[in-house]
């Protein structure tokens, strides 16, 4: 039987016009499909890639992380990595290859991912299509108090899309902060995992606290007991999957 080799990837991508991550029945709008397509022309095989973290429809990524496992030896990785990036769309790009320990799995050896949220509060022209953009004042002092309450082991079921979750919807927030510089606000979050639109609506409920339009003690009473949070879900498009920590 031939040896099984191990390979990590790490792909950058604009997920504007995908589906997101996950290949999926109805469409092959989808990062995984775009990429597993051009392996397996490559190796000629049936290779099936695992990833980091699922990213939703639209949402972007500056080091996403992916293994797979094939029996071919890929001796000439400068070679391999633009062979691959000559089969998929100039929206996506393998950064790197390398072998990775038999053991290696994109998703369950990963420590923490971190994302970021680009918010601009004036007009844009240039990219603006990466920002989120309002035209409201924030209290940026409420939103700095909030992080608190959203750091460490919490259930995330108020701020999330999803229906049902084997972890309970349990997480483990490291943390979370903004930066600002002039009109841009850059939030990062880094957590164990992430649910389904779960950082959109972290973010969505901060942005709601610091503009007044959720309280914030009333609105931390009600994600400590699991209740609905009426907030908005961010919009896709200034969400970047940033890094993968192993």
């Amino acid at each position: 039987m031939d040896k099984i080799h191990n390979y990590k990837i790490t792909v950058e991508y604009d997920g504007k016009n995908f589906f997101g991550w996950q290949i999926q029945k109805t469409t092959e709008k989808t990062i995984q499909h775009e990429i597993e397509k051009a392996v397996n022309i490559i190796l000629k095989d049936k290779i099936r890639i695992i990833v980091s973290g699922r990213t939703d429809t639209g949402v972007h990524a500056y080091n996403q992380v992916a293994n797979f496992k094939t029996d071919k030896i890929i001796s000439d990785k400068r070679k391999f990595l633009y062979s691959l990036n000559s089969l998929i769309p100039k929206s996506i790009t393998i950064k790197s290859i390398q072998k990775a320990p038999d053991n290696f799995h994109a998703r369950y050896s990963a420590k923490k991912r971190e994302y970021i949220y680009q918010i601009s509060n004036s007009r844009l022209s240039i990219n603006r299509d990466l920002f989120y953009v309002i035209d409201y004042k924030i209290n940026f002092d409420l939103i700095n108090k909030a992080f608190k309450f959203f750091n460490g082991n919490h259930n995330f079921k108020s701020l999330c899309k999803n229906k049902t979750d084997k972890h309970n919807f349990n997480c483990y927030i490291h943390n979370i902060s903004l930066f600002k510089k002039k009109n841009i606000i850059i939030f990062k979050i880094t957590a164990n995992r992430f649910l389904h639109s779960m950082v959109r609506g972290i973010i969505g409920c901060l942005i709601d606290i610091g503009r007044g339009y959720l309280d914030l003690n009333e609105t931390i009473q009600k994600f400590e007991k699991g209740e609905k949070i009426k907030t908005k879900f961010l919009p896709s498009n200034a969400l970047f999957l940033n890094k993968i920590y192993y």
